[in-house]
Protein backbone atom coordinates (compact mmCIF):
# COMPACT_ATOMS: atom_id res chain seq x y z
CA UNK A 1 0.00 0.00 0.00
CA UNK A 2 1.52 3.70 -0.89
CA UNK A 3 2.20 6.02 2.29
CA UNK A 4 0.11 9.07 2.55
CA UNK A 5 3.49 10.52 2.07
CA UNK A 6 4.47 9.18 -1.13
CA UNK A 7 1.05 10.27 -2.52
CA UNK A 8 1.30 14.01 -1.45
CA UNK A 9 4.41 14.03 -2.56
CA UNK A 10 3.43 12.10 -6.14
CA UNK A 11 0.60 15.09 -6.30
CA UNK A 12 2.65 17.58 -5.68
CA UNK A 13 5.91 16.56 -7.94
CA UNK A 14 3.57 15.23 -10.71
CA UNK A 15 4.86 16.51 -14.00
CA UNK A 16 1.71 16.43 -15.62
CA UNK A 17 0.74 19.86 -14.41
CA UNK A 18 2.33 23.17 -14.85
CA UNK A 19 2.81 23.73 -11.33
CA UNK A 20 4.68 21.18 -10.32
CA UNK A 21 7.04 21.70 -13.50
CA UNK A 22 6.99 25.24 -12.10
CA UNK A 23 7.81 23.98 -8.72
CA UNK A 24 10.54 21.55 -9.91
CA UNK A 25 12.42 23.95 -12.18
CA UNK A 26 12.76 26.37 -8.94
CA UNK A 27 13.74 23.79 -6.64
CA UNK A 28 16.44 22.70 -9.42
CA UNK A 29 17.82 26.14 -9.48
CA UNK A 30 18.18 26.96 -6.17
CA UNK A 31 21.97 26.75 -4.80
CA UNK A 32 20.59 25.01 -1.87
CA UNK A 33 20.84 21.21 -1.78
CA UNK A 34 16.76 20.15 -1.36
CA UNK A 35 15.68 16.38 -0.73
CA UNK A 36 12.23 15.93 -0.13
CA UNK A 37 11.58 12.04 2.35
CA UNK A 38 8.71 10.23 3.50
CA UNK A 39 7.86 8.80 6.93
CA UNK A 40 10.53 5.67 6.57
CA UNK A 41 13.11 8.59 5.34
CA UNK A 42 12.57 6.96 1.96
CA UNK A 43 13.73 9.76 -0.76
CA UNK A 44 10.51 10.52 -3.08
CA UNK A 45 12.70 14.08 -4.36
CA UNK A 46 16.35 15.24 -4.95
CA UNK A 47 16.77 18.40 -7.00
CA UNK A 48 19.57 18.58 -9.01
CA UNK A 49 22.54 20.18 -6.85
CA UNK A 50 21.94 17.18 -3.87
CA UNK A 51 21.80 14.75 -6.31
CA UNK A 52 25.54 15.97 -7.65
CA UNK A 53 26.64 15.86 -3.94
CA UNK A 54 25.27 12.26 -3.55
CA UNK A 55 26.85 11.19 -6.91
CA UNK A 56 23.75 9.87 -9.02
CA UNK A 57 21.01 11.12 -11.02
CA UNK A 58 17.74 12.67 -9.22
CA UNK A 59 15.83 9.56 -11.10
CA UNK A 60 18.42 6.69 -9.39
CA UNK A 61 18.04 8.33 -5.87
CA UNK A 62 14.16 8.27 -5.78
CA UNK A 63 13.21 5.40 -3.98
CA UNK A 64 16.24 5.07 -2.15
CA UNK A 65 17.43 5.68 1.45
CA UNK A 66 20.35 7.51 2.95
CA UNK A 67 21.88 3.97 3.65
CA UNK A 68 22.26 3.48 -0.38
CA UNK A 69 24.64 6.16 -0.62
CA UNK A 70 26.01 6.96 2.85
CA UNK A 71 28.60 4.78 5.15
CA UNK A 72 26.27 3.56 8.00
CA UNK A 73 27.19 5.59 10.86
CA UNK A 74 26.25 8.34 9.60
CA UNK A 75 23.15 7.14 7.13
CA UNK A 76 21.78 6.15 11.17
CA UNK A 77 22.30 9.94 12.05
CA UNK A 78 20.75 11.14 9.34
CA UNK A 79 17.54 9.70 10.13
CA UNK A 80 17.75 9.40 13.90
CA UNK A 81 17.67 13.40 13.17
CA UNK A 82 14.64 12.27 10.80
CA UNK A 83 12.65 10.95 13.69
CA UNK A 84 13.38 13.34 15.86
CA UNK A 85 11.96 16.31 13.63
CA UNK A 86 9.00 14.43 13.11
CA UNK A 87 8.36 13.40 16.37
CA UNK A 88 8.86 17.01 17.86
CA UNK A 89 6.64 18.44 14.48
CA UNK A 90 9.04 21.34 14.71
CA UNK A 91 11.72 22.38 12.24
CA UNK A 92 15.69 21.77 13.00
CA UNK A 93 19.38 22.41 12.31
CA UNK A 94 22.18 20.36 12.23
CA UNK A 95 25.67 20.68 11.51
CA UNK A 96 26.63 17.12 10.04
CA UNK A 97 29.59 15.26 8.44
CA UNK A 98 29.09 13.46 5.16
CA UNK A 99 31.74 12.14 2.22
CA UNK A 100 32.51 13.53 -0.83
CA UNK A 101 35.04 12.30 -2.93
CA UNK A 102 36.49 10.09 -0.45
CA UNK A 103 37.00 13.10 2.15
CA UNK A 104 35.03 14.36 4.61
CA UNK A 105 33.08 17.69 4.53
CA UNK A 106 30.43 19.52 6.43
CA UNK A 107 26.72 20.33 5.64
CA UNK A 108 24.26 23.01 7.58
CA UNK A 109 20.99 20.82 7.56
CA UNK A 110 17.51 22.20 8.14
CA UNK A 111 14.95 19.54 8.36
CA UNK A 112 11.14 20.83 8.29
CA UNK A 113 8.40 18.29 9.06
CA UNK A 114 5.67 17.93 6.17
CA UNK A 115 2.00 17.90 7.46
CA UNK A 116 -1.37 16.64 5.43
CA UNK A 117 -4.60 17.96 5.74
CA UNK A 118 -4.73 16.62 9.41
CA UNK A 119 -1.86 18.22 10.37
CA UNK A 120 -0.16 15.12 10.82
CA UNK A 121 3.11 14.92 10.26
CA UNK A 122 3.88 12.52 6.72
CA UNK A 123 7.00 13.01 5.56
CA UNK A 124 10.28 15.53 5.96
CA UNK A 125 11.93 18.16 3.60
CA UNK A 126 15.68 18.73 4.03
CA UNK A 127 17.66 21.76 2.78
CA UNK A 128 21.46 21.72 3.40
CA UNK A 129 24.85 23.68 2.07
CA UNK A 130 27.93 22.68 2.48
CA UNK A 131 30.28 24.69 5.07
CA UNK A 132 33.16 22.97 4.94
CA UNK A 133 35.11 25.80 3.72
CA UNK A 134 33.27 28.10 6.54
CA UNK A 135 33.96 25.67 9.54
CA UNK A 136 37.92 25.28 8.12
CA UNK A 137 38.19 29.36 7.59
CA UNK A 138 37.00 29.51 11.62
CA UNK A 139 38.72 26.45 12.94
CA UNK A 140 42.19 28.28 10.92
CA UNK A 141 41.75 30.94 12.75
CA UNK A 142 41.43 29.60 15.97
CA UNK A 143 44.58 28.05 15.81
CA UNK A 144 46.20 30.99 14.43
CA UNK A 145 45.27 32.65 17.77
CA UNK A 146 46.52 29.62 19.95
CA UNK A 147 50.06 29.71 18.19
CA UNK A 148 49.66 34.06 19.07
CA UNK A 149 48.65 33.43 22.12
CA UNK A 150 51.69 31.18 22.46
CA UNK A 151 53.99 33.29 21.13
CA UNK A 152 52.69 36.15 22.75
CA UNK A 153 52.97 34.83 26.95
CA UNK A 154 57.02 33.26 25.57
CA UNK A 155 57.89 36.98 24.25
CA UNK A 156 57.05 38.21 27.69
CA UNK A 157 59.44 35.25 29.15
CA UNK A 158 62.09 36.20 27.17
CA UNK A 159 62.48 39.57 28.34
CA UNK A 160 61.61 38.64 32.09
CA UNK A 161 63.63 35.21 32.73
CA UNK A 162 66.85 35.70 34.61
CA UNK A 163 68.72 32.97 33.46
CA UNK A 164 69.13 30.19 30.46
CA UNK A 165 67.40 27.41 32.42
CA UNK A 166 64.64 29.76 33.58
CA UNK A 167 64.13 31.57 30.50
CA UNK A 168 63.78 27.68 28.24
CA UNK A 169 61.18 26.30 31.18
CA UNK A 170 59.24 29.94 30.72
CA UNK A 171 58.78 29.34 27.52
CA UNK A 172 57.59 25.55 27.85
CA UNK A 173 55.10 26.78 30.86
CA UNK A 174 54.17 29.77 28.38
CA UNK A 175 53.00 27.33 25.28
CA UNK A 176 51.12 25.17 27.09
CA UNK A 177 49.76 27.62 29.95
CA UNK A 178 46.03 27.29 28.90
CA UNK A 179 46.03 23.40 27.33
CA UNK A 180 46.06 23.90 23.84
CA UNK A 181 49.02 22.67 23.44
CA UNK A 182 49.39 19.46 25.23
CA UNK A 183 53.31 19.31 25.47
CA UNK A 184 56.41 21.17 25.04
CA UNK A 185 59.76 20.68 25.87
CA UNK A 186 63.26 21.76 24.39
CA UNK A 187 65.95 19.53 23.51
CA UNK A 188 69.81 19.42 22.49
CA UNK A 189 70.87 16.72 20.29
CA UNK A 190 74.39 16.15 21.59
CA UNK A 191 77.73 15.74 19.28
CA UNK A 192 78.75 12.30 20.88
CA UNK A 193 78.91 8.85 19.34
CA UNK A 194 75.88 7.03 20.99
CA UNK A 195 73.37 10.92 19.04
CA UNK A 196 71.81 11.49 22.39
CA UNK A 197 69.21 13.76 22.65
CA UNK A 198 68.88 15.50 26.41
CA UNK A 199 65.57 17.10 27.30
CA UNK A 200 66.16 20.19 29.41
CA UNK A 201 63.07 21.69 29.96
CA UNK A 202 58.92 20.94 29.22
CA UNK A 203 55.69 22.00 30.59
CA UNK A 204 51.87 20.94 29.90
CA UNK A 205 49.47 18.31 30.77
CA UNK A 206 51.44 15.10 28.98
CA UNK A 207 54.99 15.88 30.76
CA UNK A 208 54.82 13.34 32.75
CA UNK A 209 56.08 11.42 29.01
CA UNK A 210 59.37 12.87 29.22
CA UNK A 211 60.51 10.40 31.98
CA UNK A 212 59.77 7.41 29.60
CA UNK A 213 60.61 9.33 26.35
CA UNK A 214 63.74 7.73 24.51
CA UNK A 215 64.94 9.91 22.17
CA UNK A 216 67.87 9.84 19.26
CA UNK A 217 69.35 11.97 16.29
CA UNK A 218 71.45 8.70 14.92
CA UNK A 219 69.67 8.18 11.44
CA UNK A 220 70.13 4.60 11.62
CA UNK A 221 69.18 4.08 15.25
CA UNK A 222 65.94 2.31 16.54
CA UNK A 223 65.00 5.49 18.10
CA UNK A 224 66.12 8.33 15.69
CA UNK A 225 63.42 8.01 12.70
CA UNK A 226 61.08 10.40 14.84
CA UNK A 227 60.44 13.96 14.13
CA UNK A 228 62.95 15.66 16.40
CA UNK A 229 65.65 12.99 15.12
CA UNK A 230 65.37 14.43 11.72
CA UNK A 231 64.58 18.34 12.76
CA UNK A 232 68.30 17.83 14.12
CA UNK A 233 69.67 15.53 10.73
CA UNK A 234 67.99 18.25 8.22
CA UNK A 235 68.04 21.67 9.99
CA UNK A 236 64.67 21.90 9.28
CA UNK A 237 61.40 22.14 10.64
CA UNK A 238 59.69 18.96 10.50
CA UNK A 239 55.31 18.81 10.80
CA UNK A 240 53.60 15.98 11.45
CA UNK A 241 49.73 15.91 11.28
CA UNK A 242 48.62 12.99 12.37
CA UNK A 243 50.64 10.97 14.59
CA UNK A 244 48.82 7.99 14.38
CA UNK A 245 49.66 7.53 10.47
CA UNK A 246 53.50 8.91 10.36
CA UNK A 247 55.65 5.56 9.89
CA UNK A 248 58.50 7.26 11.47
CA UNK A 249 56.88 7.58 14.99
CA UNK A 250 56.15 3.56 15.21
CA UNK A 251 57.99 3.53 18.32
CA UNK A 252 56.59 5.97 20.33
CA UNK A 253 52.56 5.54 19.02
CA UNK A 254 51.14 3.91 22.05
CA UNK A 255 52.98 6.84 24.18
CA UNK A 256 51.28 9.31 21.93
CA UNK A 257 47.84 7.42 22.41
CA UNK A 258 47.77 7.00 25.97
CA UNK A 259 48.87 10.89 26.43
CA UNK A 260 46.34 12.28 23.78
CA UNK A 261 48.70 13.59 21.68
CA UNK A 262 47.37 13.54 18.11
CA UNK A 263 49.69 16.40 15.68
CA UNK A 264 53.20 17.81 16.59
CA UNK A 265 55.91 19.69 15.34
CA UNK A 266 59.47 20.02 15.66
CA UNK A 267 61.52 23.53 14.93
CA UNK A 268 65.53 23.80 15.01
CA UNK A 269 67.13 25.46 17.65
CA UNK A 270 70.89 26.21 16.66
CA UNK A 271 72.93 28.32 19.06
CA UNK A 272 76.21 30.19 17.43
CA UNK A 273 78.43 27.98 19.77
CA UNK A 274 77.61 25.00 17.42
CA UNK A 275 74.88 23.67 19.78
CA UNK A 276 71.79 22.14 18.08
CA UNK A 277 68.27 21.76 19.24
CA UNK A 278 64.95 21.18 18.63
CA UNK A 279 61.81 23.10 19.90
CA UNK A 280 58.76 20.46 19.87
CA UNK A 281 55.12 21.20 20.60
CA UNK A 282 52.08 18.65 20.60
CA UNK A 283 48.64 19.11 20.34
CA UNK A 284 45.62 17.16 20.91
CA UNK A 285 43.81 17.49 17.26
CA UNK A 286 45.27 16.69 13.64
CA UNK A 287 46.54 19.38 11.99
CA UNK A 288 47.26 22.13 14.57
CA UNK A 289 50.24 23.34 12.11
CA UNK A 290 49.71 24.81 9.58
CA UNK A 291 51.82 26.91 7.58
CA UNK A 292 51.05 30.22 10.05
CA UNK A 293 51.87 28.25 12.78
CA UNK A 294 55.15 27.02 11.72
CA UNK A 295 55.82 30.50 10.71
CA UNK A 296 55.41 31.00 14.31
CA UNK A 297 57.00 29.00 16.16
CA UNK A 298 59.93 28.96 13.91
CA UNK A 299 60.08 33.14 15.09
CA UNK A 300 59.75 31.91 18.66
CA UNK A 301 62.79 29.87 18.11
CA UNK A 302 64.94 32.15 16.39
CA UNK A 303 63.78 34.71 18.92
CA UNK A 304 64.41 31.92 21.63
CA UNK A 305 68.03 31.43 20.20
CA UNK A 306 68.62 35.02 20.52
CA UNK A 307 67.67 35.09 24.49
CA UNK A 308 69.75 32.40 24.79
CA UNK A 309 73.14 33.86 23.49
CA UNK A 310 72.12 37.38 24.75
CA UNK A 311 72.07 36.06 28.26
CA UNK A 312 75.69 34.72 27.43
CA UNK A 313 76.83 38.24 26.43
CA UNK A 314 75.25 41.63 27.76
CA UNK A 315 75.84 43.44 25.03
CA UNK A 316 73.83 40.87 23.30
CA UNK A 317 70.82 40.37 25.86
CA UNK A 318 70.67 44.34 26.06
CA UNK A 319 69.68 44.68 22.12
CA UNK A 320 67.21 41.95 22.63
CA UNK A 321 65.04 43.56 24.90
CA UNK A 322 64.46 46.47 22.50
CA UNK A 323 63.75 43.79 19.80
CA UNK A 324 61.21 42.10 21.79
CA UNK A 325 59.56 44.60 22.48
CA UNK A 326 59.31 45.86 18.89
CA UNK A 327 58.21 42.08 18.13
CA UNK A 328 56.13 42.91 20.84
CA UNK A 329 54.25 45.55 19.51
CA UNK A 330 53.95 43.65 16.02
CA UNK A 331 51.93 40.66 17.78
CA UNK A 332 49.75 43.15 19.42
CA UNK A 333 48.61 43.90 15.77
CA UNK A 334 48.31 39.89 15.10
CA UNK A 335 46.10 39.80 17.81
CA UNK A 336 44.05 42.75 16.72
CA UNK A 337 44.14 41.42 12.97
CA UNK A 338 43.13 37.80 14.51
CA UNK A 339 40.13 39.33 16.58
CA UNK A 340 38.78 41.02 13.00
CA UNK A 341 38.73 37.69 11.55
CA UNK A 342 36.92 35.99 13.84
CA UNK A 343 34.26 38.97 13.36
CA UNK A 344 34.38 37.97 9.57
CA UNK A 345 33.90 34.57 9.69
CA UNK A 346 30.46 35.64 12.26
CA UNK A 347 29.13 37.79 10.02
CA UNK A 348 28.98 35.42 6.78
CA UNK A 349 26.94 33.55 8.89
CA UNK A 350 24.56 36.23 9.45
CA UNK A 351 24.36 38.62 6.46
CA UNK A 352 21.33 40.69 8.58
CA UNK A 353 23.92 42.01 11.56
CA UNK A 354 26.85 42.05 8.78
CA UNK A 355 28.35 45.34 9.32
CA UNK A 356 26.47 45.64 12.98
CA UNK A 357 28.85 44.95 15.29
CA UNK A 358 31.26 47.81 13.46
CA UNK A 359 28.47 50.09 13.57
CA UNK A 360 28.19 49.17 17.68
CA UNK A 361 32.12 49.86 17.88
CA UNK A 362 32.18 53.20 15.85
CA UNK A 363 29.78 54.61 17.94
CA UNK A 364 30.87 53.08 21.09
CA UNK A 365 34.60 55.22 20.81
CA UNK A 366 32.69 58.33 19.74
CA UNK A 367 30.81 58.16 23.18
CA UNK A 368 34.16 57.29 24.65
CA UNK A 369 35.98 59.93 23.23
CA UNK A 370 32.54 62.09 24.64
CA UNK A 371 33.59 61.01 27.93
CA UNK A 372 37.13 61.71 27.78
CA UNK A 373 38.27 57.32 27.46
CA UNK A 374 42.45 57.71 26.61
CA UNK A 375 43.62 56.31 23.15
CA UNK A 376 45.00 53.08 24.75
CA UNK A 377 41.27 52.45 26.72
CA UNK A 378 39.14 53.40 23.26
CA UNK A 379 41.10 51.31 21.50
CA UNK A 380 40.21 47.97 23.76
CA UNK A 381 36.99 49.16 23.37
CA UNK A 382 37.04 49.07 19.59
CA UNK A 383 38.26 45.80 19.53
CA UNK A 384 35.83 44.45 22.07
CA UNK A 385 32.84 45.76 20.19
CA UNK A 386 33.63 44.63 16.92
CA UNK A 387 33.24 41.49 18.30
CA UNK A 388 30.80 41.34 21.18
CA UNK A 389 28.59 39.20 19.25
CA UNK A 390 31.51 36.59 18.71
CA UNK A 391 29.54 33.95 21.03
CA UNK A 392 26.65 33.73 18.15
CA UNK A 393 29.14 31.90 16.39
CA UNK A 394 27.41 28.82 17.69
CA UNK A 395 23.97 29.78 17.38
CA UNK A 396 22.22 28.03 14.33
CA UNK A 397 22.34 31.10 11.54
CA UNK A 398 18.71 29.94 10.61
CA UNK A 399 17.51 31.29 14.37
CA UNK A 400 20.04 33.87 13.62
CA UNK A 401 17.94 35.17 10.42
CA UNK A 402 14.65 34.38 11.39
CA UNK A 403 12.30 36.72 9.71
CA UNK A 404 9.91 36.68 12.92
CA UNK A 405 10.57 37.35 16.85
CA UNK A 406 12.16 34.47 18.37
CA UNK A 407 10.35 32.13 20.46
CA UNK A 408 11.21 31.60 24.14
CA UNK A 409 13.63 28.33 23.50
CA UNK A 410 15.24 30.66 20.76
CA UNK A 411 16.03 33.56 23.05
CA UNK A 412 17.10 31.62 25.66
CA UNK A 413 19.77 30.01 22.96
CA UNK A 414 20.80 33.84 21.75
CA UNK A 415 21.46 34.78 25.71
CA UNK A 416 23.73 32.77 25.98
CA UNK A 417 26.18 34.84 23.43
CA UNK A 418 28.58 36.71 25.87
CA UNK A 419 29.37 34.05 27.91
CA UNK A 420 30.26 31.80 24.86
CA UNK A 421 32.18 34.42 23.54
CA UNK A 422 33.96 35.51 27.06
CA UNK A 423 35.20 31.81 26.99
CA UNK A 424 36.02 31.41 23.32
CA UNK A 425 38.35 34.25 24.25
CA UNK A 426 39.34 34.63 28.00
CA UNK A 427 42.27 32.63 27.74
CA UNK A 428 44.18 35.15 25.02
CA UNK A 429 46.27 37.86 27.21
CA UNK A 430 45.34 40.87 25.35
CA UNK A 431 46.65 43.84 27.17
CA UNK A 432 42.60 45.06 27.50
CA UNK A 433 39.91 43.04 29.24
CA UNK A 434 38.36 41.82 26.04
CA UNK A 435 36.25 38.48 26.94
CA UNK A 436 35.19 40.71 30.38
CA UNK A 437 33.75 43.38 28.13
CA UNK A 438 31.62 40.83 26.24
CA UNK A 439 30.73 38.87 28.76
CA UNK A 440 29.10 42.02 30.64
CA UNK A 441 28.15 43.66 27.54
CA UNK A 442 24.05 42.52 28.39
CA UNK A 443 24.20 43.43 32.38
CA UNK A 444 22.09 46.28 33.79
CA UNK A 445 23.02 48.74 36.56
CA UNK A 446 20.20 47.23 38.49
CA UNK A 447 20.98 43.17 38.22
CA UNK A 448 18.48 42.79 35.87
CA UNK A 449 21.00 41.98 32.99
CA UNK A 450 22.23 38.74 31.95
CA UNK A 451 24.51 36.02 32.16
CA UNK A 452 25.55 37.24 35.64
CA UNK A 453 23.21 39.63 36.94
CA UNK A 454 25.81 42.14 37.63
CA UNK A 455 25.50 45.59 39.40
CA UNK A 456 26.86 49.02 39.72
CA UNK A 457 30.34 49.41 39.58
CA UNK A 458 31.21 45.73 39.09
CA UNK A 459 30.15 46.37 35.14
CA UNK A 460 33.28 47.78 33.86
CA UNK A 461 32.87 51.11 32.12
CA UNK A 462 33.89 49.98 28.77
CA UNK A 463 30.97 47.22 28.88
CA UNK A 464 28.12 49.73 30.05
CA UNK A 465 29.12 52.12 27.26
CA UNK A 466 29.09 48.82 24.84
CA UNK A 467 25.44 48.33 25.94
CA UNK A 468 24.08 51.74 25.38
CA UNK A 469 26.07 51.84 22.01
CA UNK A 470 24.60 48.08 21.33
CA UNK A 471 20.89 49.47 22.42
CA UNK A 472 21.02 52.56 19.76
CA UNK A 473 22.24 50.55 17.12
CA UNK A 474 20.11 47.67 17.51
CA UNK A 475 16.94 49.77 17.60
CA UNK A 476 17.93 52.53 14.96
CA UNK A 477 19.09 49.74 12.34
CA UNK A 478 16.84 47.16 10.52
CA UNK A 479 16.85 43.74 11.92
CA UNK A 480 15.28 40.33 9.94
CA UNK A 481 12.06 40.91 11.61
CA UNK A 482 11.18 44.82 11.88
CA UNK A 483 12.65 47.40 9.91
CA UNK A 484 14.74 50.51 11.88
CA UNK A 485 12.57 52.17 14.47
CA UNK A 486 14.88 55.15 13.97
CA UNK A 487 17.39 57.27 16.36
CA UNK A 488 14.13 59.36 17.75
CA UNK A 489 12.71 55.76 19.24
CA UNK A 490 16.51 54.89 20.24
CA UNK A 491 17.03 57.78 21.81
CA UNK A 492 14.03 57.39 24.41
CA UNK A 493 14.83 54.12 24.78
CA UNK A 494 17.50 54.67 27.02
CA UNK A 495 16.70 58.15 28.26
CA UNK A 496 13.93 55.67 29.74
CA UNK A 497 16.27 53.68 30.75
CA UNK A 498 19.04 55.89 32.60
CA UNK A 499 19.71 55.31 35.85
CA UNK A 500 18.09 52.66 36.99
CA UNK A 501 19.65 50.25 34.24
CA UNK A 502 22.41 52.15 32.58
CA UNK A 503 24.99 54.49 33.19
CA UNK A 504 23.59 58.21 33.16
CA UNK A 505 26.84 59.57 32.04
CA UNK A 506 27.06 57.07 29.00
CA UNK A 507 23.25 57.96 28.14
CA UNK A 508 24.06 61.31 28.06
CA UNK A 509 26.99 61.07 25.96
CA UNK A 510 25.49 59.24 23.55
CA UNK A 511 22.73 61.54 23.28
CA UNK A 512 25.52 64.31 22.37
CA UNK A 513 26.93 62.50 20.38
CA UNK A 514 23.65 61.59 18.48
CA UNK A 515 22.35 64.82 18.74
CA UNK A 516 25.65 66.15 16.66
CA UNK A 517 24.61 64.15 13.43
CA UNK A 518 28.09 62.12 14.30
CA UNK A 519 26.22 58.56 14.02
CA UNK A 520 24.33 57.16 11.21
CA UNK A 521 22.34 53.54 11.57
CA UNK A 522 23.20 50.82 9.55
CA UNK A 523 20.57 50.20 7.12
CA UNK A 524 18.90 47.89 4.53
CA UNK A 525 16.25 47.10 2.34
CA UNK A 526 14.26 43.82 4.18
CA UNK A 527 12.35 41.65 1.86
CA UNK A 528 8.45 42.35 2.00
Amino acid sequence: MTHPASQAAARLLSPQTGDALCLQTVLDQMPQRVIIKDAQSVFLYCNEQAAQDIGASPAAIVGKTDFDFFPPDLARRYQEDDRRVMASGERASFEEPYQRDGQQRWLETTKIPIRDETDHCIGIAVLFDDITEKKNSAEVTLRRAWALRALSASNNALVHARGEAELLQSVCNAITEDGLYRLAYIAWGRATTDHRVDVVACAGEARDLIAELEINWGEHHSHGSGAVGRCLRSGKTVNIPAIMSDPGLTPWLDQARRFGLVSMMATPLNIENGESGALVVFASVENAFGADELHLFEDLSHNLRYGIESRRTTSAYEHSLLERAQQATVLEHSLEQALTAIASVLEQRDPYTAGHQKHVADLAVKIGKEMGLDDNDLRGLYLSAVVHDLGKIQVPAEILSKPTRLNKLEFALVKRHPEVGYTILKNIDFPWPIADIIRQHHEYLDGSGYPRRLQGNDILLQARILTVADIVESMSSDRPYRQALGLDVALGQIRSMRGAQLDPDVVDACVRVVERGEFEPHLMMLEA
